[in-house]
């Protein structure tokens, strides 16, 4: 062994113990937030599971966590929080459609984000709409800016608006709606053949399905 060079076990120490200090100097919250956002399954997740998989005990853990379902609000909040932004990348919610064929693209485009987000973060999306969706639902705060539930009646009124529709839609279109794009993600979800076309192709034929019904009302 070279002079200058650490025995393994003491070398492991010294990394346990650097790490130790970083968390205790303000970052275990955000690693624990961050290691709840990157495991594949957030809802069973344990706050003991997450101190072992970061090296620390469960009672750093508790310093910044006082219970499971606090650290989940959490994820929750930041999970509605990208899929607002998603949204927000659709169309601008305070402007109107220019015409028939934007309000057309509105509707396929905020149903592309939905699809897209529940693929590229599925335990993320699972979470947010989930056994306790309405608990965390509750919990938003927007900060003065449109909720993510807010973009999809919007969407459907500017196809009222643009003369595309010819009713002003209703919450039970809002839902209609709603359970279509949902329902094609959840089939995505659970890999069913006809489900796993293109996004922007299922988001499409989605959307166009959902205007066709409400001009038919």
């Amino acid at each position: 062994m070279q002079k200058n060079e650490l025995p393994k076990a003491t070398s492991c120490r010294s990394t346990a113990k650097s790490r130790l200090r970083s968390f205790h100097h303000g970052n275990l919250r955000q690693g624990l937030i961050d290691a709840a956002l990157a495991a594949p399954e957030i809802e069973g997740l344990s706050l003991r599971q997450l101190a072992a998989g970061l090296g620390v005990t469960a009672a750093a853990v508790y310093r910044h966590f006082d219970s499971r379902e606090g650290l989940l609000f959490e994820v929750a909040r930041i999970g509605f929080n990208r899929l607002r932004q998603r949204f927000a990348s659709a169309f601008e919610i305070t402007v109107p459609p220019s015409d028939a064929q934007e309000a057309r693209l509105r509707l396929s485009r905020l149903a592309q984000a939905y699809l897209q987000f529940a693929d590229d973060e599925p335990a993320l999306w699972r979470l947010i709409f989930g056994a306790q969706a309405e608990a965390y639902r509750q919990s938003i705060d927007a900060e003065g800016e449109p909720d993510s539930y807010e973009y999809l009646p919007a969407a459907l009124m500017g196809l009222y608006l643009a003369g595309v529709i010819p009713t002003q839609p209703s919450e039970r279109d809002a839902l209609f709606a709603w359970s279509a794009v949902h329902g094609a993600a959840t089939l995505r979800s659970g890999r069913v053949p006809g489900a796993l076309i293109s996004i922007p192709e299922l988001a499409q034929e989605v959307a166009e399905r959902v205007i066709l019904a409400m001009t038919h009302e």
